[in-house]
This record gives structure tokens, sequence and C-alpha cells, in this order.
């Protein structure tokens, strides 16, 4: 497994949400088979844990989220991951 503190530190987004900007605290992690998935904080408060599917889609693993805001967290965490800024 890879070293997640290392390799994917944890990083913040801000995004709106419902028409409120909200920020949120992102933190990466893996399934015991290497899949890595997101846990989305709300301050102190676990919102999510989202992860991109093979086929692009952003995918709801906990939460009750819509799946509006699912995609709106999951495009700001690649535009994140991919810019180099986490």
């Amino acid at each position: 497994m890879a070293d997640l503190g290392t390799n994917n530190p944890e990083f913040k987004i801000g995004v709106s949400l419902n028409g409120q900007e909200r920020n949120l605290h992102i933190k990466p992690d893996e399934t015991s088979d290497g899949i890595e998935y997101f846990v989305v904080f709300d301050d102190e408060n676990e919102l999510t844990q989202i992860r991109l599917e093979a086929e692009g889609k952003w995918e709801q693993m906990w939460g009750e989220l819509s799946e509006e805001d699912v995609n709106t967290i999951g495009e700001a965490i690649t535009k994140q991951t991919k810019d180099g800024n986490s």
C-alpha cells in the first residue's frame, strides 16, 4: 500500500453547495485493495466519502449528498490534484 501521508497529502477546497460557499478539508485514503477515495470534512464533521470510478464518474461511498454536490466536490478534487496544489 502507498504511504498516503507522503504521496497524497491532505488539502482544502472551496466549493458552492446548495448556494453556500463551503471550505472543505479533503483527506485521501485507499481501500484495502488499493483503490483511492477521498474523505470530505466540513469543519470537524465527516461529510462524505467519494471516489472516481473507472468510467470517470464520481461515486459517493458514504454520506447523503446529492449527485450534483458529489460531482461539484469531485470536480474540485480533480482540479486540485491535477494542478499539483495539494
